[in-house]
């Protein structure tokens, strides 16, 4: 009788921590914001400039980019998953250039510190690789 009643409270013990061990223990969330001002350069080869990037969102993963440089300025669509950050190929009009170019790229946001890493292709179809680093602020 001794040893069942002993039994039963062990047992109780032991569903009570699992309770509790199941309420304490959530899972980390993986959402990153992407939201806010990035303060950088935008580089290629040899070449950089100040550049700031705010990016604002689009609902659900969706955002939308505005890239301000003393060259002028211009908007990209991309979407994000977690820390990283995928531009689609898209048709993007840069007035200081006065062209249409195609963009693509992809991204990565570790802290408050944004790399993108784009695909430029001219109206007469030359390819260039550029890279953003900023940090928001």
């Amino acid at each position: 009788m001794k040893n069942s009643f002993v039994i039963r409270i062990g047992l109780a013990m032991a569903v009570i921590i699992l309770i509790i061990f199941a309420a304490c223990s959530k899972s980390k969330s993986t959402d990153v914001t992407f939201t806010g001002t990035y303060y950088g350069s935008l580089g290629s080869g040899l070449y950089s400039e100040a550049d700031t990037i705010a990016i604002t969102s689009g609902g659900s993963s969706a955002v939308t980019m505005v890239s301000k440089t003393a060259n002028g300025s211009y908007s990209i669509n991309g979407a994000t998953s977690g820390t990283s950050l995928s531009i689609p190929s898209q048709s993007v009009f840069i007035a200081s250039l006065d062209g249409t170019y195609t963009v693509s790229g992809s991204g990565s946001l570790g802290g408050s510190t944004i790399v993108i890493n784009y695909v430029f292709i001219s109206p007469s179809n030359s390819t260039s690789n550029w890279t953003f680093t900023g940090t928001r602020r």
